[in-house]
């Protein structure tokens, strides 16, 4: 697995062109290892009519699909929020588009606020989020995260 340092790595510039990105699975695999599997979807299907629309097709994945693993070793909180809830707002500051990382966000603030964590223990946090048509992860933690091809 190779380090997250910033957006400007090919691996994170390509995961930030894809059109579709999916959520492959997220999981709590440990009480401090946070796993978040992403994949590039493609439409796919037969066209269909839903709610009066018709055309429609679905966004799928392939057996070809790209993906790839993000791993947050020792995350001091995390939350998934559901992707039609999340909401951009001009006072936060990140780099990136689906693969993000804040130097200043609400979600910091609020870790900050909320828990003991801080510069002194465990060390210098930093937030990261994922997003995909299904979800938004926001982590906050105090080691460098890691990342592979799936």
């Amino acid at each position: 697995m190779q380090v997250f340092n910033d957006v400007s790595q090919a691996e994170i510039q390509e995961i930030n062109g894809w059109q579709y990105p999916l959520t492959g699975k997220i999981e709590n695999t440990s009480g401090t290892l946070l796993r978040v599997t992403i994949c590039a979807g493609t439409i796919g299907g037969e066209a269909a009519e839903v709610a009066g629309i018709s055309g429609l097709r679905s966004i799928e994945e392939q057996t070809v699909s790209p993906s790839y693993v993000f791993e947050f070793k020792n995350f001091v909180s995390y939350a998934v929020t559901e992707e039609q809830f999340a909401q951009n707002n001009a006072d936060e500051t990140f780099e990136g588009n689906w693969v993000r990382k804040f130097s200043t966000s609400f979600f910091l603030d609020f870790v900050r606020k909320s828990t003991w964590a801080s510069t002194d223990y465990p060390g210098e946090l930093a937030h990261y989020q994922i997003n995909t048509l299904d979800h938004t992860v926001d982590v906050v933690c105090y080691e460098p995260v890691e990342f592979s091809a799936a």
